[in-house]
């Protein structure tokens, strides 16, 4: 291992923000390294992996310059996904009255206003994180996906359980009208929409996790 003084890591009895450890950050965060990277050097030097993590997060800068675009884009896809199922929910359902009519007419006005800026959010975050791999370790966006991940797990497992025993209790008599297919369309409308944004949420959210997505990787 290189021990040469310009990449040997602060000893980790050192608080972070000393002068050496703070401009030692500094100059591997301005030289290209990203908080993965940094956080990798200091395992090998001999520190844990959360104190690693932790400091190495100290390497971005102090203010989140991506706020405005991770918000917009979990609320926005996160808002239009739950619009678009409860409008499907709503036209399967067996109630044809104007009051579930006019719910399901704003459920995909809802879906078709925020889906497609969800679709143009996505696109510029994706643009940026290429131009400056740090924007990945943003505290927003970790907050933002952690966020919409467990929103969708929460809402998407309420309904498919609450779906799933109406079918069921159709199946078996405990509900007095018959299974219709609509009820199995019901399940599957949940299982279509929560599922596929859980899993994207989530992943995204293991992105922005330095012990995760840069530690194995980087120290196996």
């Amino acid at each position: 291992m290189d021990t040469s003084p310009a990449l040997r890591p602060p000893p980790i009895d050192l608080p972070w923000r000393r002068p050496d450890i703070a401009g030692w950050l500094s100059a591997r965060r301005n030289d290209g390294d990203t908080p993965a990277g940094i956080a990798s050097t200091l395992i090998a030097a001999g520190w844990d992996a959360d104190t690693a993590a932790d400091t190495a997060l100290h390497s971005l800068r102090r203010s989140d310059r991506h706020r405005v675009l991770y918000g917009v884009l979990c609320w926005s896809i996160g808002l239009g996904s739950l619009g678009l199922a409860t409008g499907l929910h709503q036209v399967l359902s067996a109630q044809h009255d104007h009051a579930a009519r006019a719910g399901a007419a704003l459920s995909f006005t809802i879906a078709v206003v925020l889906l497609p800026l969800a679709a143009l959010c996505a696109w510029s975050a994706t643009r940026l994180e290429q131009r400056s791999p740090h924007a990945v370790w943003s505290p927003t966006r970790r907050m933002w996906f952690g966020t919409l991940a467990a929103c969708t797990a929460v809402v998407g497992l309420a309904r498919l359980i609450a779906y799933v025993y109406r079918m069921i209790a159709a199946m078996t008599g405990a509900r007095h009208a018959p299974l219709a297919p609509a009820d199995q369309f019901q399940v599957l409308v949940s299982l279509a929409i929560s599922v596929p944004l859980l899993v994207w949420s989530f992943l995204e959210w293991r992105r922005s996790d330095v012990v995760i997505s840069g530690i194995h990787d980087g120290a196996s």
